[in-house]
């Protein structure tokens, strides 16, 4: 066998030279005694140190498969600061893909761009990944989960001393419960003395290969395993309007064995701001990182994955986007966030004109952030996939949520969730937008992806660019207004100098109502004074990618699975945000 894959951080292998997949039989699924832990499990949840190369995953991917009843859940948590390349894993698993040729393949086509954060992968009905790219110090305590089994997988404590931390030890404590079990290849003093501080036995075993010793054990003064209250597989859920973020709550149900019914109050899915045929997604940019970029950031890498597994049904193209910088503000807004993402050069660079101009196909006056993984999709053609075999109820306006029979209900339906008995206290308003459709010119023919400043203009689609797009909080109607398809060109032409004097002939325009809030943050999570009734509300101009994150959050919620974001960003998208802040004021925001 050659030499097994090397960190060059850690100066330390990724597993044994030996035999990886021997270690990872010995110390992680003997060593836990996974078949007996999993037995008679109807959920069952994985937490990972070091994903690496993915290949205790596939090791535990493989016997589940063969050993767990097909009502069996399985949740596989991961944590990896330092992410390896798709085409890395792939040389790494070299020796093993007889054994897991399609698993490997199906792992490195859903693996996430390496972006920092907490990123969800359905790897199929029974089997849930969260992979999360960042310092385990730092996400850790971020994480809710109720943990079944850990696997201690970070390099050498002498190499790695960092990961082996008494904040690993005491998050450990915090999510796990009496039958929670571990096991790690090490023995060394300082992580058997960190284990029993935090409530853990340890017992030394035979180490695999020429290692002398590993150790194992149960947390022992620990809480009895939760009775997690979740809604059953097989369960009616109510969906409350059939656009972007309806469609998408559906999907993700779906996908977990629910029967979600999508009640809309129109003829048609995406009757509304979701209905555009062109689309651009993007994250929404912030300097600093927080509750606000631990939403979009991982959202868009869900999104992009979402769109490259169904591209040819929404038209989706990974273009690329140039944001171009046309303000001082931008410049150091952009400068700060490559420091603080923590994105991988893959995914995110700053151009200089000339570099940009190169990726644009037009010659530009500016320098621009580069985003290779963004593009456009269809919004209409997605929700129409996202309901795909989903039963919808055309023509159903709720105002009564108390007149459903379904056993939850999903708010979704935007800026009408207001008309709707005991919600008129959300602090959500609407913003018209109108975007403009015009003809290619042999000029603009050229653009090879899309091109951002404040507005944006697509590439060629059909022969024809996508222009948009107006922000007026102020207007109410969906009125197409001809200065309104003026604007959009003026701003283009402003902004892009090559297109100065070149006539756009306008051929469509579409005029919405974005949902938002006061904070420009989406309501989402259960609301209060409600037991089972959630909101996946108030987007903006990000439901591309914001909703198909929500749509899995709150189906991690449903069934009291790990949740798929941080802690922190989790509460900040919740409704109750605005109670509080009303109540610091003196104010009551709330039917109750």
């Amino acid at each position: 066998m050659k030499r097994p894959p090397y960190s060059s951080q850690f100066d330390d292998i990724y597993f044994s030279a030996e035999d990886g997949l021997a270690e990872t039989n010995h110390v992680f699924l003997q060593g836990n005694d996974l078949l007996r832990g999993w037995a008679g499990q109807d959920q069952f949840v994985i937490a990972e140190t070091g994903f690496g190369t993915g290949l205790n995953f596939l090791a535990v991917w493989d016997l589940f498969e063969k050993t767990a009843d097909a009502d069996q859940q399985l949740d596989f948590i991961s944590f990896e600061k330092y992410p390896l390349a798709p085409d890395e894993i792939r040389e790494a698993l070299e020796p093993w893909k007889s054994e897991f040729r399609s698993k490997i393949e199906r792992l490195l086509d859903l693996y996430p761009l390496r972006v920092a954060g907490f990123h969800r992968v359905k790897i199929n009905d029974q089997i849930t990944l969260t992979l999360i790219f960042d310092d385990v110090n730092d996400a850790l305590p971020e994480l809710q989960a109720s943990v079944d089994c850990w696997f201690l997988d970070g390099f050498t404590p002498a190499k790695n001393p960092d990961m082996w931390s008494e904040t690993l030890f005491t998050q450990m404590a915090r999510l796990s419960h009496r039958e929670t079990s571990y096991a790690t290849f090490t023995a060394a003093g300082d992580v058997r003395r960190g284990l029993e501080a935090a409530g853990f036995s340890v017992e030394k075993k035979k180490g695999f290969g020429k290692k002398r010793d590993m150790i194992s054990g149960r947390f022992v003064k620990g809480r009895n395993k939760p009775l997690l209250s979740k809604v059953k597989r097989d369960t009616k859920i109510a969906i409350i309007g059939g656009g972007l973020a309806g469609t998408s709550m559906a999907y993700a149900l779906n996908a977990y064995g629910f029967k979600p019914v999508i009640y809309e109050a129109s003829s048609r899915l995406a009757s509304g701001a979701s209905g555009n045929s062109t689309g651009l997604y993007n994250p929404r940019f912030t300097a600093q990182r927080g509750s606000v970029s631990n939403f979009f950031a991982p959202a868009f890498v869900l999104a992009h994955a979402t769109f490259k597994s169904i591209r040819e049904e929404v038209g989706f193209n990974p273009c690329g986007a140039l944001h171009l910088i046309n303000s001082e503000q931008k410049q150091k807004r952009f400068e700060a966030l490559i420091r603080n993402w923590r994105w991988h050069s893959d995914h995110i660079q700053l151009l200089d004109i000339e570099e940009a101009s190169d990726i644009a196909g037009i010659k530009l006056d500016k320098p621009a952030l580069y985003l290779p993984d963004a593009g456009y999709v269809s919004p209409k053609k997605l929700c129409e996939f996202y309901a795909r075999d989903i039963e919808v109820k055309y023509n159903s306006r709720i105002e009564d949520i108390s007149t459903l029979e379904e056993d939850a209900v999903i708010l979704t339906g935007a800026y009408q969730t207001k008309n709707m008995q005991g919600f008129e206290w959300l602090p959500i308003h609407t913003v018209r937008g109108q975007i403009t459709e015009v003809e290619e010119t042999s000029l603009s023919s050229n653009i090879k992806s899309n091109i951002q400043y404040g507005g944006y203009m697509s590439p060629s689609v059909k022969g024809r660019h996508v222009v948009g797009s107006t922000f007026q909080k102020w207007l109410t109607h969906e009125e197409i207004q001809a200065e309104d398809d003026a604007q959009n060109i003026t701003k283009l032409k402003e902004n892009i100098g090559v297109f100065k004097d070149e006539n756009f002939a306008v051929k469509n325009a579409r005029a919405s109502l974005r949902t938002t809030t006061p904070d420009h943050f989406p309501i989402v999570g259960e609301l209060p004074g409600f037991e089972h009734v959630y909101a996946s509300l108030a987007f903006g101009s990000h439901g591309l990618v914001g909703s198909i994150m929500v749509a899995y959050l709150i189906a991690d919620y449903l069934r009291a699975g790990p949740v798929c974001l941080p802690e922190k960003t989790v509460n900040a998208l919740e409704a109750q945000r605005f109670i509080g802040r009303a109540a610091k004021k003196g104010e009551v925001l709330s039917a109750f």
